[in-house]
């Protein structure tokens, strides 16, 4: 039986923070209590197990979390390293689903191979589970990874984010001669650098990359991971670099004008990552496509496999709806977003399922933001999470990802977070990677320095901060 108080610093709306106590009770077969400041916060079922934090990293995410729509007050923080009571080091996935509690069976989210996009998730230090700048953690039980003995825990804090950095190299492969860059490599940059330098040996792939940083410091570091060619650009439009260098461009920048660069950069594609809260580059929902995992192409895109069973829908007039995706799979068209989504959810094999298109076919940029979000009051898109948005027309209102998308032919896609375990056979497997935490964590904090630790974690000066506990905790 697990009954522990603490205290802990949580995160506030105005980006400060204040002091909290709380108490956890319970245990992984009947569940645990949260409680703060002696009232009941949350109530978790069967299925997590108590750690002791060890470290934690701090990240773009944290340091724009008041920009994201989920309750503050928070303990914040993901990129944990923990131990149990015999001293066995965790890294822990973020995503709380049905699934990472061991109850898959009982969710039809998680029994689909979309399980990360569990509606019913929470998330380790975003969305409402406590995260590990306090020193315990309630880790769901599938979600607690072990970590090797070889792997230092200066590197095991990275797990998280490498893990999200491989994500994106298996989303968006380079391919043999190509030119690619990382658009501000410094936290999730350097170590999607790191990545696609480990993927490259590992696979013998054969292209070039660069890393577009702002500061002459960073370049010995994006070299010293892999990268071919530095690029140290002066302001944010990314000068001097001219139009279309790359045939490849990932965004990493954590900023809303990146997008804008990356577009204004790429040949063929341009991978986003940045989950900063705010528009960008005419996408109002450029979060919530990034979460999703989705993707933006143009009307010549191959569309869909052309399977009888391929959900496909057309968010706009049907009688205007581009014969292509007609042809593509069984058609779905309203140009109301929240009546199609419905009409995909009664077509469903399980309504309870994750019900959105394969494909959406869209008039214009605006009707993208529609599908991805139709409404407030919740999460679920008419597209699918790791669907594919197709753009027709004109694209509407003139934006600089209408522009790339419909007149340069860019694919724009995304992706969230990756699997532990692919990127702990990664780290361990290659000599290079092992001590990635020697090359990229610059600064290291005790867990009662959190706000000096953000400060600095938001300076030029800083690479990677990371937030220690006393072990002994």
């Amino acid at each position: 039986m697990d009954d522990v108080r603490y205290r802990a610093l949580e995160y506030r709306a105005d980006d400060s923070f204040e002091e909290a106590g709380f108490r956890v009770c319970g245990s992984t077969a009947r569940g645990h209590v949260i409680e703060r400041n002696g009232r009941s916060l949350l109530a978790l079922g069967a299925g997590h197990r108590l750690l002791t934090t060890l470290c934690c990293g701090v990240c773009s995410t944290d340091l724009d979390r008041r920009f994201l729509p989920f309750p503050l007050p928070q303990v914040i923080g993901h990129e944990v390293v923990a131990r149990d009571e015999v001293g066995q080091r965790y890294v822990v996935e973020i995503n709380d689903s049905p699934a990472a509690r061991g109850h898959a069976g009982d969710c039809p989210d998680c029994r689909t191979e979309l399980a990360r996009h569990c509606r019913r998730r929470i998330v380790l230090g975003i969305h409402d589970l406590p995260g590990g700048f306090g020193p315990y953690v309630l880790a769901p039980v599938a979600a607690a990874i072990p970590v090797p003995d070889a792997l230092p825990t200066g590197t095991a804090v990275l797990v998280e984010p490498f893990a999200a950095a491989l994500r994106a190299v298996e989303r968006s492969t380079p391919r043999a001669g190509d030119a690619v860059a990382v658009l501000g490599a410094r936290r999730l940059g350097m170590l999607l650098v790191a990545a696609l330098a480990g993927v490259r040996r590992q696979r013998g792939l054969d292209f070039r990359l660069t890393a577009i940083v702002r500061r002459d410091a960073l370049a010995v570091t994006a070299r010293r991971l892999g990268a071919d060619d530095v690029a140290v650009v002066a302001g944010d439009a990314g000068e001097p670099l001219p139009d279309a260098s790359f045939d490849l461009v990932f965004d990493t920048s954590g900023r809303a004008g990146g997008l804008t660069v990356a577009l204004r950069l790429a040949r063929r594609e341009v991978h986003l990552k940045s989950t900063h809260g705010r528009p960008a580059a005419g996408l109002a929902a450029a979060t919530a496509f990034v979460v999703d995992e989705l993707t933006l192409a143009p009307a010549a895109t191959r569309l869909a496999p052309g399977s009888s069973t391929a959900r496909v829908a057309w968010l706009g007039d049907p009688a205007q709806a581009p014969p292509a995706l007609g042809a593509a799979g069984a058609l779905h068209a309203s140009p109301d977003a929240v009546v199609l989504r419905a009409a995909l959810r009664a077509a469903g094999d399980d309504a309870a399922c994750l019900a959105g298109a394969d494909v959406v076919g869209v008039p214009d940029l605006a009707s993208v933001d529609r599908a991805i979000r139709p409404s407030p009051l919740d999460e679920e898109g008419v597209v699918r999470p790791c669907g594919k948005l197709v753009l027709f027309g004109d694209g509407g209102v003139p934006s600089p990802l209408a522009a790339a998308v419909l007149q340069r032919g860019i694919v724009l896609s995304s992706s969230r977070c990756g699997d532990f375990r692919r990127a702990l056979a990664l780290l361990v497997g290659d000599p290079d990677l092992r001590a990635l935490g020697d090359a990229v964590v610059t600064h290291r904090f005790a867990v009662a320095e959190l706000a000096r630790a953000f400060e600095v974690a938001r300076s030029p000066v800083c690479l990677k901060a990371v937030v220690e506990h006393d072990a002994q905790s």
